[in-house]
C-alpha cells in the first residue's frame, strides 16, 4: 500500500470514530436514566370525618376496608362485602360480653336501632368471645342487631385493632360506612371508655345521606 491510501484509510477511520461518539453522545443525552413515580398513598380514601377524639391510632395503619364472609351467632352468613356499598355500616368491635362497658354500648344501640334504620344503617357488631356466651348476652339484652363471635380474634386481627396494649385484646373499636362503602367516621379506643356515643355515629350518617355522598 503507498502511502497516500494508507493516509486515506486512516481518515476514513478517523470519522467512523467520532461519527461513532457523537451519535452515542446524542442517545445519552436524550434518554436520561427514568426516576421511579412515587407509590400513591394508600389513603386516599380516607375517611371525611371522625367520631371521638382518639388519636390512638393513625389511620394510615388501618386496612382501607378489609372484608368478611362469616357466619353470625344465629347461623346466618354476614358478607360484609354485600352490604358496603348498598347501604350506611356501623361495624363496631366489642371486647368482652362481660364488661359493663361493653354491655352499655351494646344496650345503647339497640335502645336507638329504630333510629338507624331510619336511615336504613345496618349494624354489625364482632364481639371477641365464644359463641355460647354471645348467644347468652344476645338473649339477656334482647340484642336485634347482627353479632359475630370472634374468640381467636381472626377479623379483629383483619382489622388491626388486635393487640393494640400488648395485652392480646380486642379493642373497642368503630367503623362507619356511608351508602357507597367509603369509611366516613372511625374511632379505635386509645382507653376502654373511648367510645362514641350514639349521636356521634348517627350524626356522621345523616350527614353523609344530607351532602349527597351516600
Amino acid at each position: 500500500m503507498n502511502e497516500l491510501s494508507r493516509k486515506y484509510s486512516l481518515l476514513i477511520i478517523a470519522i467512523s470514530l467520532l461519527a461513532t461518539a457523537v451519535a452515542c453522545s446524542n442517545s445519552s443525552a436524550q434518554a436520561p436514566t427514568p426516576t421511579p413515580s412515587p407509590i400513591p398513598s394508600p389513603t386516599a380514601e380516607g375517611p371525611s370525618a371522625t367520631v371521638g377524639t382518639s388519636e390512638a391510632s393513625e389511620y394510615e395503619k388501618l386496612p382501607l376496608a378489609p372484608v368478611f364472609s362469616v357466619a353470625s351467632i344465629d347461623d346466618e352468613e354476614v358478607r360484609l362485602e354485600n352490604l358496603l356499598g348498598t347501604v350506611p355500616v356501623y361495624l363496631l368491635f366489642i371486647p368482652s360480653t362481660t364488661d359493663e362497658l361493653d354491655i352499655s354500648q351494646l344496650k345503647n344501640i339497640q335502645a336507638n336501632l329504630q333510629r338507624f334504620e331510619k336511615s336504613e344503617a345496618e349494624v354489625v357488631v364482632i364481639v371477641a368471645d365464644l359463641p355460647t356466651r354471645v348467644i347468652d348476652m344476645r338473649d339477656e339484652l334482647g340484642l336485634e342487631f347482627a353479632l359475630i363471635a370472634d374468640p381467636l380474634h381472626v377479623v379483629a386481627s383483619d382489622w388491626q385493632v388486635l393487640d393494640l396494649d400488648n395485652d392480646g385484646n380486642t379493642s373497642p373499636a368503630s367503623f362507619v360506612f356511608d351508602a357507597h362503602g367509603s369509611l366516613i367516621a372511625r374511632l379505635v379506643a386509645s382507653e376502654p371508655a373511648d367510645r362514641p356515643s350514639i349521636n356521634e355515629v348517627l350524626h356522621a350518617i345523616q350527614e353523609s345521606l344530607k351532602s349527597g355522598t351516600a
